[in-house]
């Protein structure tokens, strides 16, 4: 289960090695990548911790994209050469912990006998048996797994061996006559040792150790040199139980290496399944905007024909009725009643002229002349146009646009166009006071405008007309002021957009319109693709406002 989980681990890390870092930009304090740009900056700060939010949130992207067009068998090479390795030296691990553990088993075995032919001998010697020396080698080396049994001087001379041909010959290590030197290497001692080594023409497990110790407490006499025994083992069921432990850890191992590439592929389709997804959302919500868009456009094309075809025919009888209501009015006393019912018959013709002018600029196409300015001059102009009504209405107005903003690519003239019909909707929401707030934050191409009051907010039922030609919630006004704003910043490569809440019991009400406008000097770009849109919200989806 270790193994598996480290595999998912490597997996996942391969699959998806960017998507932290995209997480933890969009955790950072602040406004979150996925949402629209809040107005409610405080200043140059506010601006560069969005724009260094925006950086972090493109790069994360960036990369991912990049990881996500990795090919699929460099994707599974990569992960199978960390999972061979992986699991290679795991078994290597487990076979070396194997060894040592037969390794143990062997020493304890040899040990055990060492002692056991030491006792049979002791017990030999007080019956006058020291001739049976031989005879007790050759019966202890006819035990099973034994291969000999030898007792040399500390140069190598053999004292006694279970082959009774080899009695005062040299013994053989390595193919080789052993010598003091070959000798003191094995380093024999009073503890028993162990070591895999060709002895005597066979490779054996060979344990060995002093023979015949002195009891505890007592020593040889000086000079008397200290003869060493070696016991040769069977390597046989040695070499064969490693053998299966080792084909039994390969095995294992295939099939955790198994289980971890399909795993991967399970996660690696995983991942592919939900990309797709989320590219299908993001396509469906293109889908929907473009949808909408072309709906909105083909309402301002027959409200375009309409006021083309009966604009002059309306125009010229209306010229005709005031200018008769101003004679006939002419002809009437002052402060007389018919006077007065013809004043009334001339400004309702100026009206309807107003009107028609509207619908007919409304359906022409914007003249805009976009040139690099400072936000701040059409907001400080925009604010001092209003600011006496302001007053009237007991609304607060608050300036909080950061300071050393970049300069936006617009007209002047328009943009403060649009937003004197903002204000004066946001002033129309707050008959009994409030406070109006202009702020803008710093993308990395755009600049975003936006302009909050705390008026009583939206009903969900009219989110998505608030832009639609003569749509109104209130009970005067034409309604083409939003829609000449929406027209005004898609003319000048914008977008516009408004999120709102409706006051309740509890909270009060909030709504907030964004506009969204190009850096002077810097691509545009389509207002889907920036990172304030969330994946597939068409801009429909976020009207949240009222004209």
């Amino acid at each position: 289960m270790n193994f598996i989980r480290r595999c998912l681990s490597a997996a996942a890390a391969l699959l998806d090695p960017r998507r932290h870092r995209l997480a933890r930009a969009a955790n950072r304090p602040g406004q979150t990548p996925g949402s629209a740009p809040s107005g409610q900056s405080s200043g140059g700060m506010v601006a560069n911790d969005q724009a260094a939010r925006e950086n972090d949130c493109s790069q994360a992207r960036s990369q991912l994209a990049q990881q996500q067009n990795t090919p699929l068998g460099l994707l599974l090479g990569g992960t199978a050469f960390v999972l061979i390795l992986l699991v290679t030296l795991l078994a290597l691990a487990s076979i070396e912990r194997n060894e040592r553990a037969m390794s143990r088993l062997l020493a304890e075995k040899g040990s055990s006998l060492i002692m056991a032919f030491e006792s049979m001998l002791r017990t030999s010697m007080r019956g006058e048996a020291r001739v049976r020396l031989q005879i007790l080698l050759k019966e202890m080396a006819s035990t099973s797994d034994v291969q000999f049994i030898a007792v040399t001087m500390p140069d190598g001379t053999i004292l006694a061996h279970s082959n009774g041909n080899r009695l005062g010959e040299i013994l053989r290590i390595n193919g080789e006559e052993a010598d003091e030197k070959t000798m003191k290497m094995l380093a024999p001692g009073s503890q028993t040792r162990s070591a895999i080594l060709n002895m005597e023409g066979q490779r054996v497990f060979v344990v060995y150790r002093y023979f015949m110790q002195p009891p505890k407490g007592q020593e040889l006499p000086p000079g008397l040199p200290q003869p060493v025994i070696f016991l040769g083992l069977d390597l046989s069921p040695f070499e064969i139980t490693r053998g299966q432990d080792r084909d039994h850890v390969f095995m294992l191992a295939g099939v955790a290496m198994l289980v971890g590439l399909a795993c991967l592929l399970a996660l690696y389709y995983a991942q592919r399944a939900r990309e797709s997804r989320r590219r299908q959302r993001r396509a469906e919500g293109e889908i929907r905007r473009l949808e909408e868009e072309i709906r909105r456009k083909e309402k301002l094309a027959a409200v375009g024909t309409l006021a083309a075809g009966v604009a002059h025919e309306i125009r010229n009888p209306l010229s005709s009725i005031k200018g008769y209501a101003t004679y006939f009015g002419m002809r009437f006393p002052e402060g007389s009643e018919d006077r007065k019912a013809a004043g009334v018959m001339v400004r309702e013709v100026e009206r309807l002229n107003r009107v028609i002018s509207e619908l007919i600029g409304l359906s022409r196409p914007s003249d805009v002349r976009p040139v690099a300015a400072p936000l701040e001059d059409s907001v400080a102009h925009v604010l001092r146009l209003i600011a006496q009504d302001a007053e009237k209405r007991g609304v607060r107005l608050v300036n909080d646009l950061p300071a050393d903003l970049p300069p936006a690519r617009m007209d002047p003239d328009r943009l403060g166009q649009a937003l004197l019909n903002i204000c004066l909707n946001a002033l129309d929401a707050m008959p009994d006071g409030g406070t109006l707030t202009l702020g803008c934050t710093v993308e990395k191409q755009h600049l975003v405008l936006s302009v909050t009051d705390t008026g009583q907010g939206i009903a969900p039922e009219n989110l998505n007309h608030i832009f639609d030609p003569y749509f109104t919630t209130k009970g005067h006004g034409t309604g083409l002021g939003l829609a000449t704003v929406h027209k005004i910043v898609e003319a000048l490569e914008g977008e516009v957009y408004v999120r709102s809440r409706q006051a309740t019991a509890d909270t009060p009400g909030r709504t907030t319109f964004f506009i969204r406008l190009p850096q002077a000097g810097k691509a545009a770009g389509h207002p889907a693709d920036g990172p304030d849109r969330q994946a597939g919200e068409p801009a429909a989806n976020r009207q949240k406002g009222e004209d």
